[in-house]
């Protein structure tokens, strides 16, 4: 028993012992370790970094536009050629053998007039102190009272006088021409007309001269 403890107790010194020298081989290789730092206060201080500065853009470039490919070798077929139109020859004129005929005279459209004329004008021979025309206006076989009779020196021209002529309580009318304090020569032509001086019955033509101072024209309602 003895000698078993003796045994156990020399293999914990052996142990015990080898642990020692690892020890001391480990604390004799380890490196001492570097003092600590100092901060200075340049290390404290900021440090300043540049801002790059700005560089200038070059403006962008035109894209050039695409040109057209350039023409093949390759032949073309030709358009077919254009038909040129017929040329007109111009028409040939034929002589005419003989003139045309005139051309004929068309019927001026008949007017319908509320007072017409009785029988045809009539005219005689008087004195060149004046030229006149007389007559008799009738309505349903009566005298007309102040139906007003118009003159002038054409047909459709302007009246000779503001103040027409007018029939008397028997219907009879008188139209003096006078022309320089004489009697009127020429053509001369006579008209009822309304109080508004519109034409009422067909134009009357007469042509004074020395065998016709004094005519005759009557004249009735329809």
């Amino acid at each position: 028993m003895s000698q078993r403890l003796a045994f156990i107790l020399t293999l914990c010194a052996v142990a015990l012992f080898l642990l020692a020298c690892r020890t001391a081989n480990l604390l004799s290789s380890a490196e001492p370790t570097a003092p600590p730092a100092r901060v200075t206060r340049a290390s404290q201080r900021p440090t300043f970094t540049p801002i790059p500065t700005e560089t200038e853009i070059p403006p962008p470039t035109e894209t050039p536009e695409p040109t057209e490919p350039p023409p093949t070798d390759e032949p073309t077929q030709p358009p077919p050629p254009t038909k040129r139109p017929p040329t007109k020859r111009p028409p040939t004129a034929i002589p005419p053998t003989q003139p045309p005929p005139p051309p004929t005279p068309q019927p001026s459209p008949t007017v319908f007039f509320l007072w017409t004329t009785v029988g045809n004008a009539s005219c005689e021979g008087g004195s060149d102190s004046e030229s006149s025309v007389s007559g008799k206006i009738t309505a349903n076989n009566k005298g007309a009272v102040g139906q007003r009779v118009q003159a002038s020196s054409g047909a459709g021209g302007s009246p000779i006088s503001d103040n027409p002529a007018e029939s008397n309580a028997d219907g009879n009318y008188k139209v003096t021409f006078i022309c320089g304090g004489k009697a009127c020569n020429g053509d001369f032509w006579i008209w009822m007309a309304d109080p508004s001086g519109r034409q009422i019955s067909p134009f009357v033509k007469f042509h004074f001269d020395g065998g016709c101072r004094k005519g005759t024209q009557n004249f009735q309602k329809r």
